[in-house]
């Protein structure tokens, strides 16, 4: 049996050379991961048109082979665009504080917020003090990723930060609880993304680009010699430690006699067991891979790497479960207006449902034996009468009345399975439907097709459907051409 997802979310997690695809659907419990995908890219700069078409081409096949545009779409961006910020606000509430932020922002961001998307986390501190965790990227920036999004007709829900992402998975797992100081690095093929996590709270976050070709290639999973693999992981062990050390000398909340408790790593690919020991070794601290949250399925889909693509599954999860850090650099009017689902109220609503169709079930079954009963009896009368042919003809018309009620109701509700059916059979494969409404005598079919025209002639040749038309223009996307047609049903007539 098909599973049944009350929603689906699709995570884009954009670099420098790559992109990574995570599709994962919501039931009522659990959440299951889809399909994953990493796809090379050259980098997208707004003046390579080239890079740009082998962008939308490759995300596209990859929504089409799985049939999905789902409604939920959180996008990432180079993590090299962002700018990250962190500060104390003092005031005497948290509304004083959203009422404040901005003004502060203001001082923060020296380019001005006027030409920044940015977003913000505020966490309460002692002595009416409060923290401040905020991104920001150049809308230039963001606008030409975004479009490129919307090109593939996806309308991006949340535009959020890979560390954010990567720190809610963190903090999903729950490792050392008793832990007031963490790190979490994001080891990509272009750059090192270290953030540091007190109480469950970003103090600091900084970004470095790799300056060596070979450590470039970490996560490519094509490095498969072992020494070459450990003599790489030492390198990069020593550059995150020295990285390390001066993130926590720069970071003004963390003392100088704090000691980070653990240590997580995200992106190595085939390095991630060499670094993990390396790491754990050299710094004498708990080191431990992201992992997938208990919450997840344990049966994810092989075209899923979980050393490679969690940021991107940390994306979509935004939409499916409520996270630590719910940031969003979109503001408020270029979000999309979305209505989640209530499930508590969708479920009462279904078990009415299910009652009243229950109720309709048991009163027809009780209509048509009466009818039955009816029309034995009658036909028992007209046996013992039949001798007077006045009698025998007014029950003949009491009898045919009976039956074009009958006939008349099934008229009314024709059988479905036969019209599908017969669309399965008149529609070519290379079309696919979307919407399917049915209406008493019509059916309104929405989809896409290379050539929507030629839909008409094959429709009005089956002998189900007649009077069938376009509704509306057609419209030509990335996946073919988009048609809503109506025909009626010949049953009906």
């Amino acid at each position: 049996m098909k599973p049944i997802y009350i929603e689906k979310s699709l995570g884009i997690d954009i670099r420098e050379k790559s992109v990574t695809l995570t599709l994962a659907g919501k039931k009522l419990r659990t959440i299951d991961v889809l399909v994953g995908k990493t796809i090379a890219l050259k980098p997208l700069t707004g003046k390579n048109e080239k890079a740009e078409k082998y962008f939308l081409n490759k995300v596209n096949r990859f929504l089409i082979e799985n049939d999905t545009w789902p409604e939920s779409v959180v996008v990432s961006l180079p993590r090299g665009h962002i700018t990250f910020k962190t500060f104390e606000l003092p005031a005497p509430d948290l509304t004083s504080v959203q009422s404040m932020v901005d003004f502060e922002l203001e001082r923060q961001f020296s380019s001005g917020l006027e030409d920044l998307y940015f977003t913000y986390q505020i966490t309460p501190r002692a002595e009416n003090n409060f923290h401040i965790a905020s991104a920001a990227i150049k809308k230039t920036i963001a606008d030409y990723y975004l479009d490129l999004i919307g090109k593939l007709n996806l309308r991006t829900t949340i535009l959020d930060v890979s560390t954010f992402a990567n720190i809610n998975l963190a903090l999903s797992q729950e490792i050392d609880k008793d832990s007031s100081l963490s790190a979490l690095t994001d080891i990509s093929a272009e750059s090192l993304d270290i953030a540091l996590i007190k109480n469950n709270t970003v103090e600091f976050c900084i970004n470095k680009r790799w300056s060596k070709p070979e450590i470039k290639d970490i996560n490519s999973e094509e490095q498969s010699d072992p020494a070459q693999l450990e003599s790489l992981s030492r390198e990069i062990t020593k550059i995150i430690i020295d990285e390390l050390q001066q993130a926590l000398s720069s970071c003004r909340n963390i003392k100088s006699n704090e000691l980070v408790e653990h240590i997580f790593i995200t992106g190595t690919g085939v390095l991630t067991p060499y670094l993990t020991k390396n790491l754990e070794k050299e710094t004498e601290v708990s080191t431990t891979a992201l992992q997938t949250p208990e919450f997840i399925t344990a049966n994810t889909p092989k075209s899923f790497s979980p050393t490679l693509m969690l940021t991107s599954l940390g994306l979509c999860l935004r939409e499916l479960r409520k996270q630590t850090l719910e940031t969003n650099l979109l503001p408020a009017e270029n979000q999309p207006k979305r209505k989640k689902i209530n499930i508590k109220l969708t479920l009462a609503m279904a078990a009415m449902v299910l009652v009243l169709l229950a109720g309709l079930l048991v009163n027809k079954i009780v209509y048509t034996n009466k009818i039955m009963v009816t029309l034995d009896e009658q036909l028992n009368e007209i046996k013992g009468q039949v001798a007077s042919l006045e009698k025998i003809d007014l029950e003949y018309e009491s009898l045919k009345h009976n039956a074009d009620i009958l006939l008349n109701i099934r008229k009314k509700y024709p059988n479905i399975l036969p019209i599908l059916g017969e669309l399965s059979q008149s529609l070519p494969r290379d079309t696919w439907l979307t919407h399917l409404n049915f209406n008493q005598g019509e059916i309104e079919i929405r989809g896409f097709s290379p050539m929507a025209s030629k839909l008409i002639p094959i429709l009005e040749n089956s002998k189900t459907f007649k009077e069938t038309g376009f509704v509306g223009t057609i419209i030509n996307e990335a996946a073919g051409e988009k048609f809503n047609i109506h025909t009626d049903l010949e049953t009906a007539s």
